[in-house]
């Protein structure tokens, strides 16, 4: 039986867990609790959480100081109605 103290230091770091029932999970431990462990899924994460290398990409930032032209975007909440009395249509034509 693996104890708390064991795992602890393991937190943040990309495991490989086998259960009582022999399946395996591959996973980042995310915290220790004493009714457990909680695993966050890879999802295409392959590098360890303590690496001490630099990452293999680079942020994007802004080039040459130019502003931000960002807004947020309310087409979505009005679309959505459209798109129900759209998919009662055919119904419509049949009844």
């Amino acid at each position: 039986m693996v104890t708390r103290a064991h795992v602890t230091p393991y937190v943040g770091q990309r495991v490989v867990v086998r259960t009582h029932n022999g399946a395996i999970h591959h996973g980042i431990l995310h915290s220790v609790t004493n009714d457990g462990i909680y695993l966050r899924p890879l999802r295409g994460q392959w590098q360890t959480a303590n690496c001490q290398e630099q990452a293999q990409y680079e942020v994007l930032t802004r080039k040459n100081g130019s502003q931000e032209d960002v807004e947020e975007a309310w087409w979505p909440f009005f679309f959505l109605p459209w798109l129900a009395i759209a998919a009662f249509w055919p119904w419509a034509w049949w009844w």
